[in-house]
C-alpha cells in the first residue's frame, strides 16, 4: 500500500490533445469570469450641471449584478464537467455525456450570440477537439 501518491490507470490518462484543449477552455473560461469583474462592458455619457458631458463605463458584473457571475462560469463548469466524463471515457455512457455537455454549450453560443456567446466560441471550439480526441483514444483502448 502506497501513502502519499495517486495511482492513474492508463484507461484514465487523457491523451495531449485532448489536454491541451481542455486546458485551454479552462484558462478561457476563468478569464471570461475574471472579465466580468474588470472589462468594461457599458460606457454612458452624462452632461453636468455645467454643461459639459461626462463619461464612465461600468463592469458586466457591476452594470447586471452578481447574478451574471453563473452565466459568465457557465463554460468553465462545462468544461470541468467534460474533463471528467473524458477521464471516465472508458465507462459506457462517459463520451456521450460530455458530446452531450459540449452540444448544450453550443446551443448556448447561439442563443448569447449578440451577447456574450461570441466569446465563449473559443470554450466549445476547444471541447469539440477535447471530445473528439477523446473518441479516438478510447476507441484505441477498445481496440
Amino acid at each position: 500500500m502506497t501513502r502519499g501518491c495517486i495511482v492513474v490507470k492508463a484507461s484514465m490518462r487523457l491523451g495531449r490533445v485532448s489536454s491541451v484543449a481542455l486546458v485551454g477552455a479552462a484558462v478561457w473560461g476563468v478569464l471570461l469570469v475574471v472579465a466580468g469583474f474588470v472589462v468594461p462592458a457599458y460606457q454612458s455619457t452624462s452632461m453636468s450641471s455645467s454643461g459639459e458631458p461626462t463619461q464612465s463605463t461600468e463592469t458586466l458584473v457591476g452594470m447586471n449584478g452578481s447574478g451574471v457571475v453563473v452565466v459568465l462560469a457557465l463554460p468553465l463548469l462545462v468544461t470541468v464537467l467534460v474533463a471528467c466524463a473524458l477521464l471516465l471515457r472508458a465507462r459506457h455512457a462517459a463520451m456521450p455525456v460530455a458530446w452531450g455537455l459540449t452540444a448544450l454549450l453550443a446551443v448556448f453560443n447561439i442563443l448569447g450570440m449578440l451577447t456574450i456567446g461570441v466569446f465563449v466560441l473559443p470554450v466549445t471550439a476547444a471541447l469539440v477537439v477535447a471530445c473528439a480526441s477523446g473518441s479516438k483514444t478510447r476507441a484505441a483502448l477498445t481496440t
